[in-house]
């Protein structure tokens, strides 16, 4: 199956020895989301002087659901799409000395439920194809603890978006 990066970086996957399995380039133009801030005034229990603000995140500039085709997106471009079944989200960062990503050991199926023990694989839906809902014994989705205990969904852990 296809598999197209819509990211402004490349991806690289890598295995547990940090051997390269899969390089993809960078989009042309990637999908983004623009976010939209307003600041908020008097929020019960903030101290004064604390600066907050209302955030508004527009949908991704995706292309339509193609059947058999995988799009590789940003965590940020990824939950913004709960709907869609067909976006890859880089996981199991790998960073080098610096802190910066280098690859990801996976992905998370963008939108899929989990519906079975951590030690359990299930078989990945089919992008393009059906809702999710009809598809719920897809695998690994969500945002639970990537290897050291870093949240997935996290900003530190995107991969360049």
């Amino acid at each position: 199956m296809p598999v197209v990066n819509l990211t402004p970086h490349v991806v690289t996957v890598v295995d547990a020895r940090s051997r390269v399995i899969q390089r993809w380039p960078r989009a042309p133009e990637p999908a983004r989301v623009e976010a939209v801030r307003v600041p908020v005034r008097g929020a019960a229990g903030v101290p004064a002087g604390v600066p907050l603000v209302a955030e508004r995140r527009t949908r991704a500039n995706l292309p339509e659901p193609q059947e058999g085709v995988w799009f590789i997106v940003s965590s940020v471009v990824g939950s913004a799409h709960p709907e869609r079944r067909d976006l890859l989200v880089p996981s199991d960062l790998v960073r080098d000395g610096k802190g910066v990503v280098t690859a990801c050991r996976s992905f998370v199926i963008s939108g899929t439920p989990v519906r079975a023990g951590p030690d359990q694989a299930r078989t990945a839906p089919d992008p393009g194809r059906g809702s999710g809902r009809d598809q719920a014994q897809g695998t690994a989705g969500g945002h639970g603890r990537a290897k050291g205990g870093e949240r997935a969904g996290d900003k530190k852990d995107m991969v360049r978006s």
